[in-house]
């Protein structure tokens, strides 16, 4: 039978049974390599950037097609990167639960806020034109305002499972979307207390939380089949 030759040398398995990439020189690199590609074309920062080249050129489908190369070569090159790194490690020694360092989730979560900012700014700047309607302005505050009635709603949920680390690394990204609709609010909207008010904005609202119970009920199903299949 032909002796398994070790690449690397790994911690004394007495010692420290599991093994991460990270605990490994040879294979950090291709590790990080992967985890940066991942934070940067993960499927909201690939909407996000579509819509920045969607308010450049005003056409739909550049950005479409973008989107999808971004998410579509960013997962596999994320992918051969991770499994090169973990190909160092025999299988029985992966430790695949361990969690990433807090320094990199968060450095991922601002990145996506800030380019979040950047995106509802200048839909903001958009919605301000005098050719777009008064109440498209209406129906797109209530939906953002949904929205961060959404993330609220989630990160209270987190917390209460305590979850208090996927509750933080969300943060960024609501107070990029409250920050973002406060600006909105006074630069779209000349009437402000009239608009709040209006069933535009009403009917924007609730399309918003109905799209979000939507999805979380499609979630939690989810879940539970997993459970249940465990």
């Amino acid at each position: 039978m032909r002796e398994l030759t070790e690449l690397v040398d790994l911690p004394d398995a007495d010692v420290q049974p599991l093994v991460h990439p990270l605990d490994l020189l040879e294979a950090r690199r291709p590790f990080r390599r992967a985890q940066l590609i991942t934070a940067l074309t993960n499927p909201p920062m690939a909407v996000c950037l579509a819509a920045l080249v969607w308010f450049a050129t005003y056409s739909f489908l550049p950005p479409l097609l973008m989107a999808a190369a971004i998410i579509a070569f960013g997962a596999l090159a994320s992918h051969l990167d991770r499994e090169r790194a973990w190909d160092f490690i025999p299988r029985k020694r992966q430790d695949r639960n361990r969690a990433l360092p807090l320094s990199w989730d968060v450095g991922a979560a601002v990145v996506l806020a800030a380019v979040l900012a950047v995106v509802l700014v200048l839909v903001a700047v958009r919605l301000g034109q005098p050719d777009v309607p008064t109440e498209v302005r209406r129906f797109t505050f209530g939906m953002a305002a949904g929205t961060a009635l959404i993330m609220v709603g989630d990160a209270v949920t987190r917390l209460l499972r305590k979850r208090g680390r996927s509750a933080l690394l969300g943060l960024p990204s609501l107070f990029a979307v409250v920050g973002s609709l406060a600006a909105a609010a006074f630069h779209t909207l000349s009437d402000i207390p009239h608009s709040t008010t209006s069933p535009t904005v009403f009917l924007g609202l609730i399309t918003m939380l109905g799209i979000g119970v939507l999805v979380g009920g499609w979630k939690y199903r989810e879940h539970h089949q997993r459970v249940l299949a465990h």
